[in-house]
């Protein structure tokens, strides 16, 4: 404790000057001073901005930066907080900045006390540093517990307000678009909302769903001019697709995806949120919310089936210009899971066609002369169109109708196409068209490229707009480019790219040309230095340096790789490896490139020009056992290996020496490979699996690079079992600890529950063997990844034929009822909820023993009061019920019982009401006696309409 000497006599100090009074505080360490200085009035007076005519500046406050520091200290927080808490109000934005850092500093359970100034902050036009630890301070307070402070924090933050353009005297109309505004710029926006939606969800769960659904609703709200009635907003203009990434300028755009965000991770971490989340949506005009109904229960179908049912009573919504991308990804994914009578429904509605007078009425909207061969020609195309949405689930003669009209319209674009955006609606500008292109000389078009001084300006032409121009004219007169390509070493690197895209337009048509002169040059394009001394260039002007031409380079040789020996002659072999052999050395990527948070080796080796080189290279081996294949003189000679290609087997084996190839990327391209590469040459393969999958500590980051794309992109397979068994182990054994590389949406974790549930019913794998894989797996994996794999299990079940082997379902049946077992002696049958409530999926499958199906149904349903497919479960016990009368109303009861959000019933009175009446009509005493208790309770819940069964 203080002497009152010492604070005597440092006060008198203090007073003598503003340099002592600086000194003193920039010095102070010890939270010793802080009770005797805030007694003495210290803290009090923070210093206002100082104004100087147009100019603002925001002095330094000392003792708040002393506050700071000492805020840190564990045993001072307390003191600190009470300080900070009486600093009166203050237009300063250092003082701002020193209070949110202070917050930082405390534990969430102190800071949360400071949300109120921290809030008023955020109004004040000037802010240095506030938006960065606003957005840490948000985080920090949800995952510290404190949800509710770190929700009020985030709405004060992101709050918008009406553009004030708008302001017009009376009866004037702006001619502007309104915008919302927004109390930081854009761009820190977008990093508040960026950081903030991941850990506001885990904490506070649908409140923050409800927060960022309000604030896309004053989007929305601000963003029309107030004359304007009804519930478009528009924001399909500038965010066509849902599914699609955001634009950090865009604050409509970024909360619509932030919406969309913290609902699909709110759903996924509790699938029972679906229908609260929905209710959020339902209760806001906009068609936005519309969207992102549909984009949800496109994502959780198993949850969404009713709402898909009901979407698609009125198929029109397809037509809807704001809602018809993400209606028909729905109907994609969910058609085949509709009511036959709903799919009819849709089937006869795209059939029908537009009305002869609609499209009299678009005809004379857009000024075109209304015939009745146009009338005709639009209705055969409106009905193509609708047709392909459907394309490959189309039942007959509706696949035959659409197949006359493909023959007789050609090919529709894809149904759920987005154009690609431009830039404020401004592209590339050419010089010269690919009209005027087209008809001259090639000699004449190199002069013209080497002569011309394209612009940097991408309102006039550059050198990005003529290579467009370019691609156009090459793809349709690929010989002659192709015959001069070694002629365009001397031109910019961006028409050397146009050059390849055009002739890989061509190469897909299969046109041909002579490759040797083009392989020619893209072997001299691998040998120049990647990057161009003093070039400044990129989108819309011109290529920054060779990289996108090497990318161009791949695209072709894949084309051609692909296309087999009829699209590149094996004769070329020695030219092909010389253009390819460069990019497999190319530096992109390196280490640095992988330092990233959101970095995925996966996504970053089809990506870069080395990752994407190694891919071809194993087309190009591919491509080389073609051609000796097709010089084989016997079926039973055996095909051809690395052996007969060493320069293959030489890039692999270097590639993977850590000291020559370091990067997680590549070794990604292995795992993702490594069934390719266990059918080129199976001794190759069997030598260097360990190195492709290290088994050493150091190594583990090459162990998960490799294991997770191996086990998401490729299937099972009996021999590859065998060699990897060590991974597999290693996999199962982490299946609780190890991280998460991959950002595909795929999960590593279950595609390893796939890959053990095949393994099993192929008999590849036992109970109680050897090897002990799926004992450890079901021992280790927690309730939703066994819930994975038994709807991984149904899901598969529900396609296979008729012919598939009994021994199969036998296997199946064997674990469902060992996997029950399980549960019934479990200490709680609700760590088993997930997984045995997928047992709907079996059900509804169709595929096993009715009275097995019935009697595990409802020995799953006892434990967990829960499944899935409710829709589906509800009408199979429908059919059911005559023959099973006690064991389906059983069910039945048991399901609403456990419906406690009182959802089910909404998609499934019909078929409820249809097993309670067999029920009540059986000659069952026991079923009629439960299907009348059952009544009762509906009725005492509400649900009134069922009264007229017991009449």
């Amino acid at each position: 404790m203080l002497r009152a000497e010492t604070v005597d006599r440092a006060l008198r100090e203090i007073s003598k000057g503003y340099a002592q009074y600086q000194y003193f505080f920039d010095h102070l360490n010890s939270p010793a001073w802080l009770e005797p200085l805030f007694r003495h009035g210290f803290f009090q007076k923070p210093p206002e901005p100082v104004r100087d005519g147009q100019y603002i500046s925001f002095p330094l406050w000392p003792e708040s930066r002393y506050l700071v520091r000492m805020s840190h200290i564990v045993e001072a927080q307390e003191t600190v907080l009470k300080i900070a808490l009486r600093i009166p109000d203050s237009e300063n934005s250092r003082v701002h900045d020193d209070i949110a850092e202070i917050a930082l500093s405390l534990p969430p359970a102190l800071s949360a006390a400071l949300v109120p100034q921290v809030c008023s902050y955020t109004k004040f036009p000037i802010k240095l540093l506030l938006p960065e630890r606003v957005a840490m301070l948000i985080v920090n307070l949800a995952e510290g517990g404190q949800g509710k402070a770190a929700l009020k924090l985030a709405g004060a933050t992101l709050t918008l307000t009406p553009d004030p353009r708008m302001a017009k005297p009376e009866g004037e109309e702006s001619l502007l678009l309104p915008e919302p505004r927004s109390q930081f710029n854009d761009w820190y926006y977008a990093q508040i909302v960026e950081r903030t939606v991941p850990a506001l969800v885990n904490t506070v769960g649908l409140e923050a769903v409800q927060l960022f659904c309000e604030l896309l609703n004053d989007a929305a709200q601000f963003s029309c001019k107030e004359p304007e009635a009804g519930d478009e907003d528009y924001f399909y203009i500038r965010h066509p697709a849902i599914e699609q990434g955001k634009s950090r300028d865009d604050i409509p755009s970024l909360l619509l995806c932030a919406s969309r965000d913290a609902a699909e991770q709110l759903i996924a971490s509790d699938r029972a949120q679906f229908g609260a989340v929905l209710t959020v949506l339902q209760q806001r005009r906009w068609t936005s919310f519309r969207r992102l109904e549909l984009h949800i229960t496109r994502v959780f179908l198993e949850e969404g089936h009713a709402v898909a049912e009901r979407v698609f009573e009125n198929p029109e919504i397809l037509i809807s210009p704001s809602l018809r991308h993400e209606a028909v990804l729905l109907l994609k994914a969910s058609f085949s899971s509709l009511s036959p009578e709903r799919r009819q429904h849709i089937l006869a509605w795209m059939d029908a066609g537009p009305s002869e007078e609609s499209v009299r009425r678009w005809l004379e909207f857009v000024g075109e002369p209304v015939t009745d061969e146009k009338i005709r020609g639009i209705w055969k195309r409106r009905r193509r169109d609708h047709f392909s949405i459907l394309e490959g689930q189309l039942p007959e003669p509706y696949q035959r109708t659409y197949e006359e009209l493909k023959i007789e319209l050609g090919d529709p674009s894809p149904p759920e196409h987005i154009p690609a955006r431009t830039v404020g609606a401004i592209s590339a500008q050419s010089p010269k068209s690919t009209e005027e292109l087209a008809v001259m000389a090639v000699e004449d078009v190199l002069r013209f490229l080497a002569s011309w001084a394209p612009g940097s300006d991408i309102l006039g032409p550059t050198a990005e707009g003529l290579g467009g121009a370019l691609t156009a004219v090459v793809s349709q007169r690929p010989g002659e480019f192709a015959a001069v390509a070694p002629k365009f070493r001397t031109l910019d690197p961006t028409y050397v790219r146009y050059l390849f895209a055009g002739l890989n337009a061509a190469l897909k048509k299969d046109e041909k040309w002579d490759w040797r002169p083009v392989l020619e040059l893209a072997t001299w394009v691998g040998t120049q230095p990647r990057g161009i001394e003093g070039r400044k260039s990129g989108l819309m002007v011109a290529d920054p340096d060779w990289g996108w031409t090497l990318n161009a380079i791949i695209d072709l040789l894949e084309t051609g790789l692909e296309g087999g020996t009829d699209r590149l002659s094996c004769e070329h072999r020695a030219l092909v490896w010389d253009a390819l052999v460069p990019l497999t050395d190319d530096p992109f990527p390196s280490p640095e490139d992988e330092r990233s948070d959101g970095f995925d080796p996966s996504f970053l080796s089809i990506n870069s020009t080395r990752g994407r080189a190694l891919y071809a290279l194993l087309e190009y081996a591919q491509w080389v056992r073609k051609c000796a294949d097709a010089q084989r003189k016997s079926e039973e000679e055996p095909p051809v290996t690395l052996d007969a290609m060493p320069e293959v087997r030489e890039v692999l084996d270097r590639h993977l020496d850590l000291e020559r190839e370091p990067t997680l990327t590549i070794r990604s391209v292995y795992g993702h490979q490594l069934s390719s590469l266990a059918s080129l040459d199976w001794e190759w393969f069997r030598a260097n699996v360990e190195r492709i999958l290290p088994e050493g500590q150091n190594d583990s980051a090459y162990l998960n690079a490799a294991w997770e794309s191996f086990v998401v992109f490729n299937q099972p397979h009996n021999a590859l079992l065998r060699e990897l068994m060590p991974a597999y182990k290693r996999a199962v054994a982490g299946i609780t600890k190890e991280p998460r590389m991959m950002r595909h949406p795929a999960s590593p974790k279950d595609s390893l529950a796939e890959h053990l549930m095949v393994y099993y019913w192929r008999g590849d794998l036992e109970f109680g063997g050897e090897d002990r894989l799926l004992d450890d797996f079901y021992a280790q994996a927690p309730d939703e990844l066994r819930g994975h794999a038994m709807w991984f299990i149904g899901r598969s079940v529900s396609n296979w034929d008729d012919g598939s082997p009994p021994e199969v379902f036998e296997r199946l049946r064997n674990l469902m009822e060992r996997r029950l077992k399980s549960a019934e002696q479990g200490a709680s049958a609700g760590v088993f909820a997930k997984e045995l409530a997928n047992f709907g999926w079996w059900f509804t499958s169709k595929k096993f023993n009715d009275r097995w199906s019935i009697e595990t149904l409802l020995s799953t349903l006892q434990l967990t009061k829960k499944t899935v497919a409710e829709m589906d479960v509800v009408k199979r016990l429908a059919g059911l019920c005559p023959r099973f009368p006690v064991e389906c109303i059983s069910c039945l009861g048991l399901m609403i019982e456990g419906d406690r959000e009182h959802w089910l019933l909404l998609g499934v009175e019909d078929d409820a009401r249809q097993v309670i009446r067999l029920a009540l009509e059986s000659s069952s005493p026991e079923a009629a006696m439960s299907a009348r208790r059952l009544v009762e309770n509906l009725i005492a819940r509400g649900h009134f309409g069922f009264r007229s069964l017991l009449a």
